[in-house]
């Protein structure tokens, strides 16, 4: 057994383990939150003051850095309350084998976040977590967008939209 088919082994999901991960992601996102924010009022400023020195260029690039971050924003916002719902449902999560048809967005959303993240490391043992309850082909499917993943759709947008500008 490979060390990636170790980490992916079905069957080993600790419900304890993912409801503390989950928990510390909540804060850290509000913590990312406030930090975009502050730089999104510096950013505005800055716009004002280009726009009153004529710099009309440079103040369109500064509007698209702030459309890119509220986007950011956004996603991060649902992400935070997916975490909320499935830290709720954890005990449902546990006691079924397959993933609940009511949880499958969630749950399919923090898989397709984790690797595009980098600011919310525990989203990744979230998904390793996920993999090991519902399967790599479950993680696989949300994280590379297959038909039927079930990833919100605004995530989506959000996170492709922050990749392609």
């Amino acid at each position: 057994m490979s060390m990636l088919d170790s980490i992916f082994a079905k069957g080993a999901f600790k419900a304890s383990k993912c409801k503390t991960l989950l928990k510390l992601t909540i804060p850290r996102i509000k913590l990312l939150r406030n930090r975009r924010e502050i730089h999104i009022k510096q950013l505005r400023r800055d716009i004002a003051k280009l726009l009153e020195t004529g710099q009309e260029a440079t103040a369109r690039i500064r509007v698209e850095h702030i459309i890119r971050e509220e986007k950011m924003m956004a996603a991060q916002e649902i992400i935070e309350l997916f975490c909320e719902l499935v830290v709720v449902r954890l005990p449902i999560i546990e006691a079924q084998r397959e993933c609940p048809l009511d949880l499958k967005e969630a749950i399919s959303s923090l898989c397709f976040a984790a690797p595009r993240c980098a600011d919310l490391p525990e989203l990744i043992q979230v998904q390793m977590a996920f993999a090991s309850k519902y399967g790599k082909e479950f993680v696989a499917a949300a994280t590379e967008l297959m038909p039927e993943c079930g990833v919100n759709r605004q995530v989506i947008k959000c996170h492709l939209f922050h990749f392609f500008i």
